[in-house]
């Protein structure tokens, strides 16, 4: 009965301790005492508990600013941001941070967080690839302007990791209108994927994917050709031979050689056809 007395007694007691904290947490969180928020905020930050860390450093970050504390405040506000997974928040507050603070200690490692944050916040290749290019802006002004620093290879391999993706989701776009063409509306789209290919050829002169690509440029520039009107028949014919000729000098050994011949032969056909017309 006594050990049983002894244990009700220690969940009271329990109960209570923790009812004592929760409402100090709420006279915390509802005190105009900024030195006391400014405390909690900080030991918050240290302990890892970034979410309340973040709700003390918003409170006060108005009433510190321009104070010695402001770059703290605002360092380890941005740093919750990013613990937290919120990359864009973070990389805000991380620019935010090195265009107010350029002299401070923390300023390199908030540029390099600021383009690492939209780094971790770009999406896979086949997504919009905006946030991957303010990623890719921000890892080369870090570069630029840290060039001896140690995390400027790190950024490098990261540049070219977008890069890639780049090229995926400019490939797969360049196919995706290829596909069209080859729908119940294709000859709706075989002038745009014509434009999409040799996009992606300029964009992307070394790329593997321009072997397929170019011939998949010859499919459709002679899809293109035979569904034109007479008067531009020859016109795209013969801009069909140029890029035959050009997929001939490039890729002599390709997989594609015998279909893209037949290409070649089938226009040159077309081509004799409308010379015995004329």
């Amino acid at each position: 009965m006594k050990n049983f007395a002894f244990l009700c007694l220690c969940i009271l007691s329990m109960l209570l301790l923790e009812g004592c904290g929760t409402t100090r947490i709420t006279k915390i969180e509802r005190s105009n005492n900024y030195e006391e928020l400014y405390q909690a905020a900080v030991a918050y930050y240290e302990q890892g508990k970034f979410d309340k860390a973040k709700l003390y450093l918003e409170k006060i970050t108005p009433y510190y600013r321009g104070s010695l504390e402001s770059e703290k405040i605002k360092y380890y506000w941005a740093k919750s941001e990013y613990y937290l997974g919120y990359y864009q928040l973070a990389a805000y507050q991380f620019k935010e941070f090195y265009q107010t603070f350029g002299r401070s200690p923390f300023a390199e490692e908030a540029m390099y967080l600021e383009a690492y944050s939209l780094y971790l916040d770009s999406p896979d290749a086949e997504l919009d690839q905006s946030s991957s290019k303010e990623a890719v802006i921000a890892m080369q002004n870090y570069i630029n302007r840290y060039p001896a620093s140690s995390r400027a290879l790190e950024a490098d391999k990261m540049i070219d990791e977008l890069q890639v993706r780049f090229e995926t989701k400019a490939y797969e776009n360049a196919k995706l209108y290829y596909r069209l063409t080859t729908g119940l509306s294709y000859k709706n789209y075989l002038e745009a994927a014509l434009i999409t290919f040799e996009t992606f050829k300029a964009d992307y002169p070394d790329s593997d994917y321009n072997e397929e690509l170019l011939f998949l440029s010859i499919e459709t520039s002679f899809k293109l050709a035979e569904n034109s009107i007479r008067s531009k028949k020859r016109e795209r014919f013969d801009k069909m031979y140029e890029l035959y000729s050009e997929f001939q000098d490039k890729y002599p050994g390709s997989d594609y050689m015998s279909e893209a011949s037949n290409y070649y032969e089938r226009s040159q056909e077309q081509l004799n056809r409308l010379k015995t017309i004329d």
